[in-house]
């Protein structure tokens, strides 16, 4: 009887809390809930665009037209939200990995210009232009810089979207270009620069883009060639005026050729595009012979910011000519000659000068004698305590090489 009575209680309390236990687990489940939260979003929407006036107080007045209030608070709503899918979703896109919280930014994102930490930013078509530090939407700080392809343009410091402070510098293919400091987008400082091929081409200063300075040459397998001054991009010749051969020995470690003839001589300096002669009782080169003329193989010469090729050019850069006419050749001239007609490069001569020579090594010359008779045409101009002789084959054609003298010394 008693067992009875139990299961009859058990029974009774087991049919009072099973709707309830039924009705949690409904309440309570995701399905359930879902549909509650999209039937609510559903109905809010049904009335929010149920645009259909049922009072003049549903209407706005504008410009003599009537528009619904609900259709008006449905076209803001709409809006808005494109607005915030544009300005979240376009421009300012969260990286979906956990680990990565760098910020993506289009490069014309309004919210860019209010970032100052590391990010992301796009170029016009898509790719990845930069990640690095920005400050109030400019490119402030370390990054990098991308070219559309993918590789890497710079890598250093910016301020205010230029290059500024020590960097590098890459070509098209990612080979370095260039290591060291940077202004305003311009080599400017200590640097490196590095051929295309990977050597190592000057080691030294820079000014605004130029070697200018105190640096160091290099040839295509990356060796040494000359150390000195630099000015306007090239080699400051007029430097070696004065120099004992010794020094300008320490100073130029590359191809050599010696050419004597009595107490004169003339050194070509192979790597460099120049000479050097003067006169001398000494044998050698490691003598205390001097260095009087420099002779530079080029046919321009840097005037300023402007390379002159022509007399009209050397005349604007100097003023009138000190000298203009025919003249007997010297021997370091006769050398310089026959090097620019046989390079076949720039504006040589139509004949090179009859030198006769004997040697007992490759890189020395012994002049017995050469054509005395071969006249050159030359223009001379001073500036700066120098004095320049423009070497030509003609009148008024341009100059294939050119001399430097300190003024009150004579020709070699």
């Amino acid at each position: 009887m008693g067992d009875n009575l139990f299961k009859v209680l058990i029974t009774s309390a087991k049919a009072k809390v099973t709707p309830l236990v039924t009705k949690v687990k409904l309440w309570t489940s995701w399905n359930f809930i879902r549909t509650r939260v999209i039937s609510k979003i559903r109905d809010f929407f049904a009335s929010l665009l149920n645009v259909r006036p049922r009072h003049k107080k549903d209407y706005y007045e504008a410009f003599g037209w009537l528009i619904s209030r609900r259709l008006a608070i449905a076209l803001v709503v709409v809006v808005g939200v494109l607005s915030l899918y544009y300005l979240f979703s376009v421009h300012s896109v969260l990286p979906s990995g956990k680990a990565e919280r760098v910020k993506t930014y289009a490069y014309d994102s309004i919210l860019l210009r209010f970032a100052e930490e590391k990010v992301r930013i796009l170029g016009e078509s898509g790719y990845l232009a930069y990640e690095g530090q920005v400050e109030k939407g400019s490119v402030t700080g370390y990054g990098t810089l991308y070219n559309p392809q993918g590789g890497i343009v710079y890598q250093g410091n910016f301020l205010k979207n230029c290059y500024q402070g020590n960097g590098t510098r890459y070509y098209d293919d990612g080979t370095v270009m260039y290591v060291g400091e940077f202004e305003q987008n311009l080599f400017h400082g200590s640097g490196k620069l590095y051929r295309e091929t990977g050597s190592l081409a000057y080691e030294g200063e820079f000014s605004l883009g130029k070697r200018e300075g105190e640096g160091k040459l290099y040839d295509a397998g990356g060796n040494p060639v000359y150390t000195g001054a630099f000015s306007q991009d090239g080699l400051l010749y007029s430097a070696l005026l004065g120099k004992k051969v010794s020094e300008v020995s320490q100073a130029y470690q590359g191809r050599r050729t010696l050419y004597e003839c009595g107490q004169d001589f003339a050194v070509v300096l192979e790597d460099i595009g120049a000479m050097y002669a003067g006169t001398g009782e000494a044998q050698t080169l490691d003598g205390e012979r001097t260095v009087e003329q420099v002779l530079v193989l080029q046919d321009s010469f840097q005037g300023g910011e402007k390379a002159c090729r022509d007399i009209g050019e050397l005349r604007e850069y100097f003023g009138k000519e000190d000298y203009a006419g025919n003249a007997a050749i010297t021997l370091p001239e006769a050398v310089a000659v026959g090097r620019v007609t046989s390079r076949g490069t720039g504006i040589g001569f139509r004949r090179e000068v009859e030198m006769e020579l004997s040697s007992e090594y490759e890189d020395y010359y012994q002049v017995e004698g050469y054509d005395q008779s071969y006249t050159v045409y030359l223009y001379s101009f001073h500036r700066d305590g120098l004095i320049y002789h423009f070497i030509c084959q003609d009148r008024e054609e341009g100059f294939s090489f050119y001399t430097i003298e300190r003024m009150g010394e004579g020709a070699v």
